[in-house]
């Protein structure tokens, strides 16, 4: 399931650089409405990879089998 989680982080790590890379190009040109779209896009679909890869992680913990107490026989 870790490797899951990983694809999802670094697809949002991908985006990250993208929007970036695009949120400079749009702070030197404010004028280029279409730039700021496409980062509110982006944005977006990193939110979506951050929940994936949450619900992996918990799911991850949830299936890792959990360390019981012996309790010793009376």
């Amino acid at each position: 399931m870790r490797a899951v989680a990983g694809v999802w982080k670094k697809k949002g790590d991908d985006l990250k650089a993208k929007r970036n890379a695009l949120f400079e190009k749009y702070a030197r040109h404010p004028e280029e409405f279409h730039l700021a779209l496409e980062i509110k896009k982006i944005d977006d679909e990193i939110a979506e990879c951050t929940q994936h890869a949450e619900q992996e992680r918990r799911s991850e913990r949830s299936f890792s089998p959990a360390k019981k107490q012996l309790t010793p026989y009376k």
